[in-house]
């Protein structure tokens, strides 16, 4: 943490300095409320893990559209919130009355 030493500054020049400093950590704690592992690519066999279905599975979901996914060299990928999302949307749009 930085030490100022106030010794002649205006109440405008502190106002601003106050105002800057709280926009500053606001602006830190909305970064870091932001979830990097949401965003974190996860392979099939971690999809597999969560669904409790099989590889055969995902890729049924995969071809008809219902889940997105990630092709990078060959291998595909997953956004977990996004499949959450997914799974979460059909399931709701399935029971509609």
């Amino acid at each position: 943490m930085q030490k100022i030493t106030i010794d002649n500054i205006g109440i405008e020049e502190l106002k601003n300095l106050i105002g800057e400093c709280v926009r500053t950590e606001i602006e830190r704690h909305s970064l870091q409320k932001q979830d990097p592992v949401q965003d974190e690519l996860i392979s099939i066999v971690e999809v597999t893990n969560i669904f409790k279905v099989s590889k055969v599975t995902i890729h049924k979901w995969k071809r008809k559209g219902l889940i997105p996914f990630y092709k990078v060299n060959r291998k595909l990928y997953f956004k977990k919130q996004e499949l959450l999302k997914c799974i979460e949307s059909n399931h709701k749009n399935r029971y509609k009355v």
